[in-house]
């Protein structure tokens, strides 16, 4: 039989026995895993490891290579022509749910650690640590669904290890078996090349920073819309956590039809949009949720310069962009309007 065949056998076997035959299945699953499944040349199974010289993941990677499973306790450097100090790896692929339900994700590391699982920062301890159990909130996964994940590490000195397991729905902690993975090379969360994007990108430039002074190396991304209610969250992006951030989106939009556009900006709290230079909200203060106006004439077809800036002091944040012509009916202005671009906040008409 096919070790994918016993592998899907076995986590059937997991859901329906009581626990001590949980356990059984459980490390069954894990000695198939790593060796049967590896074994097999088209298993698109485990994660991509790229390994760095240096605890910052700069530069190129020294060694690129597929990983079954994090789970790594190094006594010495992890590979030929790496240090056993000083060194980092981000590994990136996807990961299937085997359930629908609320998962833990855990992670294990001696020294700093983060944790993205479909575009969402789960695990940040990016400090040098001994050997420390990290988890994430509860994250709602769905049965068969893929989902994107990255997970970085560096290695100051002293001991060195990592790994990463998961808890849910009839799944007793245990290490993400490699079957469960797949590699798949992601950017780095927070870095986006505008130049390389498609030209039938669509969306806007998200430039998060952490305070409220755009001030330092923002993370970027790609946002298709301005239509955030992060609660008493936030994006949780390398930067930008759920209290005192700001955000500046920037790229053009794309008049449907030719009339005037009232442009509404909701947020919780300061925000300032400006349209072809023109500024047409200005409410840089603390606020409940609130929306703000402004107007301007534009032509069919033609595409006009956007900015939009926010930051969230602390509490509720909300942030969104919306759009009513002549009078009509507002809505969210929709991605298919917006074209990223970089645009200096230098030079508007403030």
């Amino acid at each position: 039989m096919m070790a994918a065949t016993w592998l899907m056998l076995l986590e059937n076997f997991h859901y329906t026995f009581p626990s001590a035959m949980k356990r059984i299945a459980l490390l069954l699953v894990a000695l198939l895993t790593a060796g049967s499944a590896r074994s097999q040349t088209d298993a698109k199974t485990d994660l991509l490891g790229q390994y760095f010289k240096g605890v910052e993941l700069a530069g190129p990677p020294a060694l690129r290579r597929v990983d079954a499973q994090v789970n790594f306790d190094w006594p010495e450097a992890p590979a030929p022509g790496l240090p056993a100090d000083q060194f980092s790896v981000r590994w990136s692929g996807t990961v299937q749910s085997p359930a629908t339900g609320r998962f833990t994700f855990i992670t294990e590391s001696d020294d700093g650690v983060r944790l993205w699982v479909d575009g969402r920062l789960l695990i940040d301890n990016w400090s040098d640590h001994a050997p420390t159990e990290d988890k994430s909130p509860e994250f709602m996964l769905e049965d068969g669904k893929r989902y994107d994940l990255v997970l970085e590490f560096y290695e100051n000195g002293g001991g060195a290890a990592a790994k990463l397991m998961w808890s849910g729905p009839s799944t007793l902690k245990q290490l993400i078996p490699s079957f469960r993975l797949a590699p798949k090379e992601l950017a780095p969360p927070g870095e986006l090349d505008v130049a390389k994007l498609p030209p039938d990108t669509r969306g806007l430039v998200g430039h998060y920073f952490r305070g409220r002074e755009f001030a330092g190396k923002p993370a970027l991304r790609l946002d298709k819309e301005i239509a955030f209610d992060w609660g008493e969250g936030g994006p949780n992006l390398r930067g930008a956590g759920e209290e005192d951030f700001c955000v500046r989106w920037t790229g053009q939009v794309k008049a449907e039809k030719s009339g005037t556009y009232t442009f509404i900006a909701e947020a919780d709290d300061g925000v300032r949009v400006w349209v072809n230079g023109q500024r047409l909200v200005d409410a840089w203060v603390d606020q409940g949720a609130t929306e703000h106006k402004g107007e301007l004439k534009l032509e069919a077809g033609k595409s006009y310069d956007l900015v939009m800036e926010y930051y969230e002091n602390s509490g509720f944040a909300v942030a969104k962009l919306s759009w009513s012509v002549d009078g009509a009916e507002k809505k969210i202005v929709p991605s298919s309007a917006l074209t990223p671009k970089v645009i200096a906040d230098k030079g508007q008409k403030k």
